[in-house]
Parts: C-alpha cells; sequence; structure tokens
C-alpha cells in the first residue's frame, strides 16, 4: 500500500506544473509548447519531467497514485502524468490494478470532443499503461477486461486507425496514446487482435455521431462470436425478414454464451441526438441507418431467444421511441425497428398473418408466449385505452370500424373524413403510426366478439320474429355503435297505423330514422310503430325477389341470412373483412 502523498512532493508538483504551463493554460498550451513529449536532451526537458526523474521509484507512484485518485487540474496534470509515463516506477500489479480501476470511470464520464474531455480521456491511458507495461507478460492477462475497455474508448475518442487509412486520422491521438498496434501487443491472444481488424468494419464509425452500438456493447465485442451476430443482424432487409436470415440469426445465438447480454445492450442502445441535429440529416446518415438495422435485428433476436426479460425489452425500446416525440407516430430513422419490433413481438405471440415467421420461433417456451403478449398489452394500454375506438394521427384519424355483414378492421380518415383506401398510403400510415395502428388492432378481437354477439342476438329476432317498439328498435339497434351497422344490412318490417312498410333503415333530417322500400318509398318510424325483422318465410316470391335484386344492386353484403343470395350472385363486402394484420 502507498502512503498518501507528502505536503512537500504535493507543493514541489505543484510548482512544476505551474512553471511548466502557467496558471490559467490554454486548452492546447502543452502540446503547442511541445513539452508533453521528453526530448532527447536532457536540457530540453519540462520542469514535470525533472522533477520526475529526480525522484526515486518509490515516490514517483505516490505521486502518479495521487493524481489519479484526487482529480483537480486535469489540463495542468497532464503534463506530469506524461513525465511519470516516461520513468520507470517500479509498479506492483496491484497497484497497476487499482490505476486501471480509477482510470476507466474518467472514459465513461468523458463522450464529448471538446479540448477538456480530450485530455481527461489521455490522462487516463498514460499512467494505467505504463504501470501495465512494467508488468510482466505472464501477469498482464488479469487486465485484460481493462485494457479492452480501453482500447474501445481510445478509438471511439481519437478516431485511432490501423495503418493504411489516412495520417490525419492516425495522428490525431496524442503521441503518448494507446495505439492499434499497442493494443494489440498487450492484448496478447489472438482472438483480440482479429477482433481490434475486424471491428471498422463490422462496426464502423459514426463520425461526429458516435459508435452508439459500440459505446452500449463496449467490451462484450471480444466475446467469441459477437462480431458474428452482429454482422448477420446488420443484414436485416426488411420488418419481416426472411427466414433464411431468421435461421442465420438463430444458430450465432445457439453458438453465443453471452447472448441475452449482448441483445439486451443493442435493445437500450441510445438513439437521441441533439435538436439542433435535423431528421432530415440523419435518416441520410450511414451510421444511423446501420444503428436502426441493429436494433431491428436485436428485436427479433430477443424473440428468437425466448427470453421474458428481452421480450419486455422490445416493447420499451418501441415506446421509448415514440415517447421522444411530441406529435403522434416515430421518426423515419426508427419505423425499421420500431415496425421490426412489433412484428416479432406480434409473431412470438401467435397473432394471425404471420405463419411462416411464427413458424420460425416455434419451440420457444409458454412465458415467451406469455410475456410477448404481455408487451403487445402495454402498447395497446399505451394508445388505445380498454373502450376506446380511436386514436388521432396528426392530419388522419384511425378508428375501429363495424362492417355490415359483421366483419371488424380498422380504418383511417383524413381530417375532411376521407378515408384512405390506397396502397401507398397505408404503407406510409403503417410505417409511420405502427404503434397507434397496432394499439387499434389489438382491440380488435373484443370488437369482433361484440359484434358476434349482436349478430346472435340479430338472428335470435329473426327466427323467433319478437318484435319491439320504434323508439326502442332505434335506441337498441341503430343507434347502437355496435349493432347499429348490422341492423341498418337488414330489411325491417314495421306494422304502422296505415299498415305495414317494409324497407331498410336509412338516416334521414335531424338524425331520424326512416324505413326506405325498393321502390325508394320511406317511412319514419314512430315510438308507436311495431318493428321486427322482415322474414322471407312469411313474404311472397315477387317481395323477396325484389329484396334479392335491390341488395346485390348495391352491393351489400348482410350479417345473417335474411334475404336468400341467389346461386351463381355474389354480394360485394363493404370495407375490408380480410384479417388484421399485426403491423
Amino acid at each position: 500500500m502507498v502512503p498518501p502523498l507528502p505536503p512537500a512532493l504535493r507543493r514541489a508538483a505543484a510548482r512544476a506544473r505551474h512553471r511548466d504551463l502557467g496558471r490559467h493554460p490554454g486548452p492546447d498550451e502543452e502540446i503547442r509548447r511541445g513539452i508533453v513529449l521528453a526530448p532527447a536532451d536532457p536540457s530540453q526537458w519540462s520542469n514535470s519531467h525533472r522533477l520526475v526523474h529526480s525522484l526515486e521509484p518509490r515516490e514517483r507512484r505516490r505521486l502518479g497514485l495521487a493524481l489519479l485518485r484526487n482529480p483537480h487540474d486535469t489540463l495542468g496534470d497532464i503534463c506530469m502524468e506524461a513525465a511519470l509515463a516516461q520513468h520507470p516506477c517500479g509498479w506492483s500489479p496491484e497497484e497497476a490494478e487499482e490505476l486501471l480501476a480509477l482510470a476507466l470511470p474518467e472514459i465513461d464520464r468523458t463522450p464529448d470532443r471538446t479540448p477538456y474531455g480530450f485530455h481527461r480521456v489521455c490522462r487516463c491511458l498514460g499512467l494505467p499503461l505504463a504501470a501495465v507495461r512494467e508488468q510482466e507478460p505472464s501477469e498482464r492477462a488479469r487486465y485484460r477486461p481493462w485494457l479492452r475497455a480501453i482500447v474501445l474508448g481510445a478509438r471511439d475518442h481519437h478516431q485511432s486507425a490501423p495503418p493504411g487509412q489516412r495520417h490525419w486520422q492516425r495522428h490525431r491521438q496524442c503521441r503518448w496514446h494507446l495505439t492499434v498496434e499497442e493494443a494489440a501487443g498487450l492484448l496478447d491472444l489472438p482472438y483480440d487482435r482479429e477482433v481490434l481488424g475486424r471491428l471498422p468494419r463490422v462496426l464502423p464509425g459514426g463520425g461526429a455521431y458516435g459508435n452508439r452500438a459500440l459505446t452500449a456493447l463496449g467490451t462484450l465485442v471480444f466475446e467469441p462470436g459477437v462480431l458474428d451476430l452482429l454482422a448477420v443482424l446488420r443484414t436485416i432487409d426488411s420488418y419481416r425478414p426472411a427466414q433464411s436470415w431468421l435461421g442465420q440469426v438463430r444458430e450465432r445465438l445457439e453458438l453465443l454464451t453471452v447472448a441475452p447480454e449482448v441483445v439486451g445492450a443493442l435493445l437500450r442502445m441510445d438513439t437521441s441526438y441533439l435538436d439542433h441535429v435535423t431528421e432530415s440529416l440523419l435518416s441520410k446518415q450511414a451510421s444511423v441507418l446501420d444503428q436502426a438495422k441493429l436494433m431491428a435485428g436485436a428485436a427479433w433476436a430477443a424473440c428468437l431467444c425466448g427470453d421474458p426479460a428481452l421480450i419486455e425489452s422490445v416493447a420499451q425500446q418501441a415506446l421509448g421511441r415514440s415517447r421522444e416525440r411530441r406529435l403522434p407516430g416515430v421518426q423515419e430513422r426508427d419505423v425499421l425497428p420500431v415496425r421490426a419490433g412489433v412484428t416479432a413481438l406480434s409473431a412470438a405471440a401467435g397473432m394471425p398473418g404471420l405463419g411462416r415467421h411464427r413458424r420460425a420461433l416455434s419451440g420457444l417456451p409458454p412465458e415467451a408466449a406469455t410475456a410477448a403478449r404481455a408487451a403487445l398489452d402495454s402498447i395497446a394500454d399505451e394508445f388505445v385505452p380498454e373502450g376506446a375506438r380511436e386514436v388521432s394521427l396528426h392530419f388522419h384519424t384511425a378508428y375501429l370500424a363495424v362492417h355490415p355483414d359483421g366483419s371488424v378492421g380498422v380504418e383511417v380518415r383524413t381530417n375532411r373524413g376521407q378515408q384512405v383506401v390506397t396502397s401507398y398510403g397505408m404503407r406510409h400510415l403503417n410505417g409511420v403510426y405502427v404503434l397507434e395502428l397496432t394499439a387499434l388492432r389489438l382491440r380488435l378481437p373484443l370488437l369482433a366478439a361484440q359484434a358476434d354477439r349482436e349478430r346472435g342476438a340479430l338472428a335470435e329476432l329473426l327466427a323467433t320474429g319478437a318484435a319491439s317498439t320504434g323508439e326502442r328498435f332505434a335506441a337498441l339497434r341503430l343507434d347502437h355503435d355496435v349493432a347499429g351497422p348490422l341492423a341498418q344490412a337488414l330489411v325491417w318490417e314495421a306494422e304502422t297505423a296505415d299498415g305495414t312498410f317494409t324497407g331498410l333503415p336509412v338516416r334521414g333530417l335531424g338524425g331520424r330514422w326512416l324505413l326506405r322500400d325498393t321502390r325508394g318509398r320511406t317511412h319514419e318510424v314512430t315510438a308507436t310503430d311495431s318493428v321486427r325483422l322482415w322474414n322471407p318465410v312469411h313474404a311472397d316470391r315477387a317481395q323477396t325477389r325484389a329484396w334479392q335484386t335491390h341488395l346485390e344492386l348495391g352491393g351489400l353484403k348482410q350479417p345473417i341470412r335474411q334475404v336468400p343470395v341467389r346461386r351463381g350472385a355474389s354480394r360485394r363486402a363493404v370495407g375490408d373483412a380480410r384479417p388484421p394484420r399485426p403491423s
């Protein structure tokens, strides 16, 4: 254990720093004056170098540990620590380990590229690496986790490059910094050297926007098989990937012992950017597109792993991207990862419309499907509370629609009330507003069950011939949000003071309900009328044929079998009666 720094040595170090740099040095003062590196001629040494040269190794160690334990002036300390790094200090293995532990938090706290951030990172590397170099090669294995973290921080902060790249990229790092070649020497495992060579190809640098994936993964990239998995994840080309791609990912996951940690780190990746960076600029950056592909692939990998915690993280990352916006929907750069996450959750939960992808996820434990359904429910609760039937999409409104034939679906209308029916328009909406539309589609089964119950009640009315007053008929059937569209597709018979009138319900002026027959004549339903479903069994053949022709010409499909469909005739269903797609 090195004792505390004596006051006399502390004062001598402070005087040397002040003589070298002054009391208030500029950001690049020590580099401009060339006093960080010790020249070959000792007469040209800085005061810090002379002081360190005059100390015994034990005093040098005390000074180095004191500087890292109590950082107070990083801009001045860099000169002193450079001198300590260039003189043998006799560091023990335990002291070198302590220096590394003191240095690494500084890297985590300096994501900026300002001059002060530059020096804080540099001062973290000089002394610890000098201490590691003093150790025997057999002792260096214990430092491998710290060395891996340092070399990753060096690559990200200084953009260090292997030989062959532009000279100005290599020379941006300070000369006593850890280079790729030096890292390969300290990381003596052949696989570690292979990782350093493959890393720029698998996770290219993000330039001014940083390498978010590398920051999130950290030293996990050195684990065997991680780069192979990342290379496959980056090749995803759709939110519904091919089965061959899913097979490759499953194979990589089965061979990877740290698969949950890698997938979890990618799902927790920080995707926020400064407010002044426009979305149009971000969407064109190759690093941002690679980041989106990695997160989309991680969403499918999470479901392939079958880990309930990872499956929950897929929903959380999708919701997090939506909460970052003040408006509905997600950013264009987030469409691929969010839509892939929702689709993967739907396939894991066994939702319809994803047969091939459900088969690719076969063999998952039951708790994985339960977690996927719970994750989808959290998305539905976020945007469509239970009982609600519509959600705003900025300039559009999406809502749950009950069609006359009893089917249900999601329809989108503009603020002017025009329905969006083009495939291009729906593709755009399904991308940007994937979470809102998915939440609506998740509410479809409940609405479909309500529509089935209403169809059963109507079928019972047709069989029994039960009648109700006109007031009750309008309130329970026509004005009901679920039964209304179904009842308006059926033929009703009203017993009035003037006789029997048969017709289809239509809305008249002032919101009054009318019955319109095949000839266009109407009758206003009054409170005293007795209304029942018209039964073709009790009608003559001419009236039945008239209603058959009327419904066929109008393309109206009824929710129950009331008017017989003639052989060879077809009635076009109103609306989209196909089962909803999950995204």
